[in-house]
């Protein structure tokens, strides 16, 4: 199996926690983001005696497999999900990181979104990563009686930018995200 748990020191459940909130409760591969976690040290115990925030990460037991005894995820990519983590969960909303990880599988250009939309993926269409191509469509038009008119898009069309699929790209693959 691996190291033995019995000699190890427990890792604090303020830390634990702290790194499933940094995964927001799913597994830090963003291609997979299964919901069942366990808590996997990025440089083994055996080695480091390390239980810090910054030597553990969420991982779903399957890819905590993949990574611990089958090889298939290397360390590297496992660091650069870490690093990725705390920029991706510090900047965007869970809204967004679910539309990166759609469109990682899909690899779509082009998506829509309904109503509130444009609130949902705010720091993303301000980084760039989406361009709203102003299609029309259905619109709540409202009309007061003193005059007051405010029309409201019920969907937005967003293209995926250049810019945005190589964020895509990087986020999906474990690269570094800048």
């Amino acid at each position: 199996m691996g190291e033995s748990t019995l000699s190890r020191e427990r890792i604090p459940e303020k830390i634990k926690r702290a790194v499933l909130v940094e995964a927001g409760h799913r597994c830090a591969i963003p291609t997979c983001r299964a919901t069942t976690m366990e808590i996997a040290h990025i440089v083994p115990y055996s080695k480091t005696q390390d239980n810090s925030f910054e030597n553990l990460i969420a991982l779903c037991p399957n890819c905590h497999t993949r990574f611990d005894q089958k090889k298939e995820i290397d360390k590297l990519s496992v660091k650069m999900y870490k690093h990725n983590l705390g920029i991706v969960g510090g900047r965007y909303g869970e809204f967004e990181r679910r539309i990166f990880e759609i469109l990682a599988k899909s690899r779509e250009r082009i998506f829509v979104v309904g109503a509130g939309g444009d609130i949902l993926l705010a720091n993303a269409i301000k980084d760039g990563f989406f361009e709203d191509k102003n299609v029309s469509g259905m619109n709540l038009d409202i009309k007061g009686d003193n005059g007051y008119q405010k029309s409201f898009p019920m969907s937005f069309t967003y293209w995926v930018t250049d810019t945005g699929l190589n964020f895509i790209s990087k986020f999906a693959s474990g690269n570094e995200i800048d």
